[in-house]
């Protein structure tokens, strides 16, 4: 008769034995939640699913224990289809997503269905094969988290998830080996270590392998990605469509100024005052260390948020504040402004932004933007190429920008030339105040005399000031009727990044040169850990922009060290990891220091003594092996002689089978394995005429094995 379908089905998932071990259940389901807690942690799946993981998978598991000698075939009928049920929800989505054109958001969902994923199969796990499945799809977890984590806070749920997945290999490994009786134990075989020093030495191999790989393996150079991420935690409009908004300074902020705003509301620590409508050198204060974002990048560069032309003197300004919408689904594309030169040549350079504690709405990137992936329909362009976002830009917020650049080199801008600018360029980059002064002019024309191209002259200036003046946030207030260059260049001689950006962009103006000032961040620091560029709010910077034929317009600075375009970037996943370290690992005083030196010496000096007046102890108590053993041995070089050897799993009567199969004799064998376990096991051994025939019977064994 043939079998029906359900047993068909039932036989074909029929489960192999159950799994006894509650450690190796508990160590897995530590694993589990680790990386469910780590995805969970990104802001993956709402309370509901929350709720579903933290209490949801540890009930699965126990059940599964309680339930693991019953029959689960219409458990599994139901999990299956709960498994179809999630698939398709996840299907309707990702379907939503690509028509809506955000397939880059895929990856929440997508993290969803391996959490949904997890949870029902915590519901049956009874045997060991399933556990080592789930073990596995905890991997898998953790590797979406990795994906959408961009700080070091999923750290800690990498070395939890990866302490209990060792620990649970272990365990499984030791479920599988059985472990020999002391009695005859070969010099091969080797009690099993603790799980304990197991689980350490495997993550000391692991650290010192990653370590290495870490700091050798050539960091990603892509350029382009499969996924753009853009994300707007909440849509705030700004006062004024195009217009500045900039919270972080208080009653300073540009789209605040001339209303009703309360008095008396300050700057906040992280607010940098050249991220406004204007730019006066003679404020002074500067940004704290927050936070303000993170910026994933193959390579370094200012991250510029606008630019300003007109200069009075004292103060910066922008010429034309009239802004125009650019507008549409994502990717945005970003038209040149007056002074880009929009190559052929060259390589897209993607960076994505995420936004760590509000400012302003600038839209930061890497000259020259071409792309952006936004989460708002629209965004603002002035005429210098800055964008602006019509909405607040809170923390959480998330966008990318592909900035086309050519391949800019040194040689590349000597070879530029220096032919006139355009009317609308000189017109605009080359304005002077009345207010400069001969002095500057001269000394910028004294200055470069010898340089014979463009690139020549702004590196013979940017040396002259590197040389004769000195980056300081203590600078000299400004004189109330003073030139703020020429009290700078002549005076003072001390000033921060304002004051050196503003002398160089004018001193170029005053050799025909075109030149503007840019405000917005200096790389920041590379977090080897995460591969991504932290950017503080003291990374604010004011550097100068100068024009250059066929390749528009190039950041200089004498007081940053960002390289061209065209320069190599980071080349080691792992740059840097020494640095980062010493910087941010707390630094204790130099008398703690000393007092650790001397007692981790001292300490060290006692482990080691206690060591081997142990080690010692040991050697002198080592008992001795026992006549059996010492026979067993014999035994098993006889048939090590006959190509025999004894297997792990072999007893000494299993293994006087497998000698007999080679030749030697069964009576010669019984005889050697009697007297071997009634001298092992009888507690009272064998007389010395007994052990003789033995030895007697093991004489033959020899012979015969010759």
């Amino acid at each position: 008769m043939s079998e029906s379908l359900v047993q068909r089905l039932r036989r074909i998932n029929a489960s192999p034995p159950p799994e006894e071990s509650i450690a190796l259940r508990a160590a897995v389901l530590l694993a589990v939640l680790a990386a469910a807690g780590g995805v969970l942690s990104q802001g993956v799946g709402g309370p509901g699913l929350r709720l579903a993981c933290v209490a949801g998978i540890p009930a699965g598991f126990l059940f599964s224990y309680f339930a693991r000698n019953r029959d689960r075939f219409w458990l599994k009928v139901v999990l299956a289809v709960a498994l179809l049920v999630v698939f398709v929800s996840f299907l309707d989505t990702a379907q939503s997503l690509f028509a809506g054109g955000s397939p880059a958001q895929i990856q929440i969902p997508l993290a969803e269905l391996f959490l949904w994923v997890q949870l029902l199969h915590s519901m049956d796990v009874p045997a060991r094969r399933d556990l080592m499945f789930s073990l596995a799809s905890s991997l898998t977890l953790m590797a979406a988290g990795a994906v959408l984590s961009v700080s070091l806070g999923f750290a800690p749920w990498v070395v939890a998830w990866a302490l209990a997945a060792l620990t649970s290999l272990v365990l499984a490994y030791r479920r599988e080996v059985a472990v020999l009786p002391a009695l005859g134990a070969p010099a091969t075989s080797r009690p099993a270590s603790s799980v304990v020093r197991a689980v350490v030495a495997v993550v000391a191999v692991v650290g010192v392998l990653g370590t290495g790989t870490l700091l050798v393996v050539p960091a990603s150079a892509t350029t382009r990605t499969l996924a753009f991420p853009a994300h707007l935690p909440d849509i705030v409009p700004v006062p004024v469509p195009g217009g500045l908004s900039n919270p972080s300074l208080g009653a300073a902020d540009p789209a605040k100024l001339g209303s009703s705003v309360r008095r008396g509301a300050g700057r906040s620590s992280f607010g940098y005052f050249g991220f406004s409508d204007s730019l006066d050198t003679g404020l002074r204060g500067r940004p704290d260390n927050t936070l303000v974002m993170r910026v994933k990048a193959p390579a370094p560069d200012f991250w510029r948020g606008q630019t300003f032309d007109h200069w009075d003197g004292r103060r910066w300004t922008q010429s034309d504040v009239r802004p125009r919408a650019l507008r549409g689904d994502a990717p945005i594309d970003v038209p040149p402004t007056a002074g880009d030169d929009r190559l052929a040549a060259g390589s897209d350079f993607v960076q994505t932004f995420y936004v760590a504690r509000g400012g302003p709405n600038l839209v930061f990137g890497a000259y020259q933007p071409a792309q952006l992936y936004f989460p708002d329909r629209a965004v603002f362009q002035l005429h210098d190429g800055s964008l602006r976002a019509a909405t607040e830009l809170p923390g959480g917020t998330v966008y990318t920008v592909v900035s086309h650049r050519p391949a800019v080199t040194p040689d590349a801008l000597r070879a530029a030339g220096a032919e006139p600018p355009p009317t609308n360029l000189g017109a605009r980059y080359l304005e002077l105040p009345a207010s400069t002064t001969d002095r500057t002019r001269t000394l910028a024309a004294e200055v470069t005399s010898g340089a014979p191209t463009t690139y020549d002259k702004v590196r013979a200036l940017e040396q002259w000031m590197a040389t004769h003046t000195r980056y300081s946030l203590n600078a000299p207030p400004l004189s109330p009727s003073a030139d703020a260059v020429d009290q700078f260049l002549f005076v003072d001689r001390v000033g921060f990044c304002e004051q050196i950006g503003t002398s160089l962009v004018v001193m170029l103006r005053s050799l025909g040169i075109p030149a503007r000032l840019a405000v917005g961040y200096v790389p920041g620091e590379r977090n080897p850990f995460t591969g991504l560029w932290e950017v503080r709010a003291k990374d604010a910077h004011a550097w100068a922009e100068v024009w250059f034929p066929g390749t528009g317009w190039q950041a200089f600075d004498p007081t940053a060290s960002v390289p061209l375009a065209g320069d190599a970037g980071v080349r080691a996943a792992g740059s840097g990891l020494v640095p980062y370290l010493v910087r941010h690992l707390p630094r204790p005083p130099a008398a703690v220091v000393e007092a650790a030196l001397a007692v981790g010496s001292m300490v060290l000096v006692l482990v080691v003594g206690m060591r081997l007046v142990a080690w010692r102890r040991r050697r002198r108590a080592r008992p001795r092996r026992s006549w059996a053993d010492l026979r067993l041995a014999e035994l098993e070089a006889v048939g090590a002689r006959l190509g025999a050897p004894r297997r792990p799993h072999q007893t000494a009567r299993e293994y006087a089978g497998v000698l007999e199969a080679a030749g030697v004799p069964r009576i010669t064998l019984r005889r050697v394995v009697d007297g071997i376990e009634v001298d092992a096991f009888s507690g009272a051994g064998l007389t010395d005429a007994q052990r003789a025939e033995v030895d007697a019977a093991l004489a033959d064994a020899g012979r015969a094995g010759r």
